[in-house]
């Protein structure tokens, strides 16, 4: 078995990253997460609601939060199919895009309860807070929840209802058998938009596409014909390299340095390395070696090219 290691540090990302491809038996293969993205780099500026009452402020430090809150996701069904939470969304599932939302809290996965109070009072925790979300909101993002928690928090809540979700105390749950909720709080229309037709799925995904195309372009990757870009979710791509119309970068990619990836390619799950050139060509679980050329026409699986 031959490991080539590859280590990125960018001032960017939180972490450092390491991307490893394996040769067993003449096949390369990627290995699985090899790369995790700093998806904190991708918020927007806070956004300005109307809805909120005077006098709310965001709090500056939330680590409290990611202590004190169990965040719980509902994965739901709906037009969409029974297991639409599954559906690819940029590279991820649908539920995945939520479950981002409260990384670094402890999170739990729950199949949709006929009474989510009920439901509730069976799960274990010695979180003295419950925050209830579902799969059907991929748009729901950290500084929606935190502003969420903030609110609840500084009013000394029990309960909240949100437009497709709640906050509980733990120990509320615990004392009562049920819950009438009250006037809902809109703490962001677009966290809290509901993807259950093909419409909307549609709508939610160019928004998540044009958000990661737009982390790169302000990390310095130069694109033409940005419309016809795709970049999923775990795509890393260095600062210079260059990318023309109709490309599709799909899983976990790694594109380096003044790479050029010119027009009409398919890449998955694969290294292209810096300094390489691929035009027309259909990449999957390889790589491009440093000064390359590959294409028009070439289609690489499991290979080193």
């Amino acid at each position: 078995m031959r490991i080539v290691t590859l280590l990125i540090v960018d001032k960017d990302f939180s972490k450092k990253y390491t991307l490893i491809m394996e040769r067993e038996e003449d096949i390369l293969t990627i290995c699985e997460n090899q790369i995790e993205f700093d998806f904190s780099s991708l918020e927007n500026e806070e956004e300005e609601s109307t809805l909120l009452p005077e006098g709310f402020l965001t709090a500056r430090n939330h680590d409290w939060i990611d202590e004190e809150v169990l965040f719980i996701v509902v994965k739901e069904g709906n037009g969409l199919g029974k297991e639409s939470y599954n559906l690819d969304l940029c590279g991820k599932k649908m539920i995945d895009w939520v479950l981002i939302a409260g990384s670094g809290c402890e999170e739990k996965v729950i199949n949709v309860p006929a009474d989510i109070f009920s439901t509730l009072k069976t799960i274990q925790t010695e979180k003295p807070y419950m925050a209830v979300f579902y799969s059907s909101t991929p748009l729901l993002d950290k500084q929606t929840f935190y502003k969420v928690m903030d609110y609840f928090c500084k009013n000394g809540m029990n309960a909240l209802a949100l437009p497709k979700g709640y906050v509980f105390k733990t120990e509320f749950v615990r004392n009562n058998d049920s819950f009438v909720s009250g006037k809902v709080m809109d703490f962001s229309q677009k966290a809290f938009y509901v993807v259950d037709n093909a419409r909307a799925l549609a709508r939610v995904s160019k928004y998540l596409y044009d958000k990661i195309k737009k982390f790169h372009l302000d990390n310095g990757v130069i694109m033409y014909g940005e419309d016809s870009i795709f970049i999923d979710a775990d795509v890393e791509i260095e600062s210079g390299a260059t990318i023309y119309p109709n490309n599709i970068l799909r899983g976990q990619t790694y594109i380096g340095k003044n790479a050029i990836l010119d027009a009409n390619n398919v890449i998955s799950d694969s290294i292209v390395a810096q300094n390489s050139y691929v035009v027309s060509s259909y990449i999957e679980k390889s790589k491009v070696k440093e000064g390359s050329s590959i294409g028009p026409f070439e289609k690489l699986i499991n290979q080193e090219g």
